[in-house]
C-alpha cells in the first residue's frame, strides 16, 4: 500500500498509508447509494402525499439541495468524511498536517464535476496514478489528500490510559496539552518502534520532547523517550481526575 508522509504542526513526519482508488469508489458508490435513497424516499412521499405536497418549482429546488452539497456539506461537518468515507474508514487530510478549512473542502467539492462526475472518474484515477499522492485535480488545488484510517481502536489504541490511582504528577503542565497534542505524542510513539536508524531515532524523539515541552513551558532534564511517557501518563491522571 502506498504511503504518504504528513509533517504535523508540531513540525513531526508521520506516515500514513494513502486510501486505495478502491476504498475510494467504494465509498463513492456508497455515498450514491445513500442519495439514490433520499431521492426514492423523496419521490416516495410526494406520490402519497400528492395532494398536500407543494408544487412550487423554489421546493423542489430546496428538496435537492441536500445532493447537490452532499459532499461539501458531509466533510465540512463530518470532520473530512463523508458517510461513504466512514465506512471505508477514509478521510481527507491537509497535506501539511494542518485542519482543512472551508476553502480546501470547497476547493475539492467545486472541481468535483470536472474530474470525477462529468469524466466518470478518469480524470481523477490518471491524475493520482500520476502524482502518487493519492491526490486527485481537487486535492492538488487544495492542498489535500485521502488516508486510510486504522481499524476499530480499542482503549488501548487510543489516547486514553488507566492510571494507578497512587502515581503521582510528575508535570502539572501536562495540563496546557489538548488531545490532538497526545494523540500526536502516541503516534510518533507507535513509529518509533519501527525505525531501525538509530539517528533518525533520536532525532524525531528529541524534535517532538521540543515541540510538547515548550507548548508546556517547561525545559524538562530527562531523556526524550522517558519525557513522552510521563507526559501521556500524567495528561491521562489530569484529566481522569477531572473527569
Amino acid at each position: 500500500m502506498e504511503k504518504i508522509q504528513i509533517e504535523t504542526t508540531q513540525n513531526v513526519t508521520i506516515d500514513y498509508d494513502i486510501a486505495s482508488i478502491g476504498d475510494r469508489i467504494l465509498a463513492a458508490l456508497l455515498d450514491y447509494l445513500i442519495i439514490f435513497g433520499y431521492v426514492i424516499a423523496v419521490i416516495i412521499m410526494a406520490s402519497i402525499l400528492e395532494n398536500t405536497f407543494p408544487k412550487s418549482i423554489a421546493f423542489w429546488v430546496i428538496i435537492y439541495l441536500p445532493i447537490f452539497f452532499y459532499d461539501l456539506a458531509c466533510e465540512l461537518f463530518l470532520d473530512g468524511q463523508s458517510f461513504g468515507k466512514k465506512i471505508r474508514k477514509i478521510k481527507v487530510v491537509m497535506i501539511d498536517g494542518t485542519q482543512p478549512s472551508f476553502i480546501n473542502y470547497f476547493l475539492r467539492w467545486i472541481i468535483r464535476p470536472i474530474d470525477v462526475t462529468f469524466s466518470y472518474g478518469t480524470v481523477a484515477m490518471i491524475t493520482m496514478f500520476v502524482n502518487g499522492k493519492g491526490q486527485r485535480l481537487g486535492d492538488l488545488a487544495a492542498n489535500t489528500s485521502i488516508i486510510k484510517l486504522k481499524k476499530d481502536l480499542l482503549l488501548e489504541d487510543t489516547i486514553y490510559r488507566k492510571v494507578e490511582e497512587t502515581y503521582e504528577v510528575q508535570f502539572l503542565e501536562a495540563a496546557n496539552l489538548s488531545d490532538y497534542d497526545i494523540g500526536i505524542i502516541q503516534e510518533v510513539l507507535e513509529q518509533i518502534g519501527k525505525i531501525t536508524d538509530h539517528i533518525v531515532y533520536e532525532e524525531i524523539l528529541v524534535k517532538t520532547k521540543n515541540e510538547i515541552s515548550r507548548k508546556m513551558g517547561i525545559n524538562p532534564g530527562i531523556k526524550p523517550l522517558s519525557f513522552l511517557y510521563t507526559v501521556m501518563k500524567d495528561y491521562n491522571y489530569i484529566n481522569g481526575k477531572l473527569n
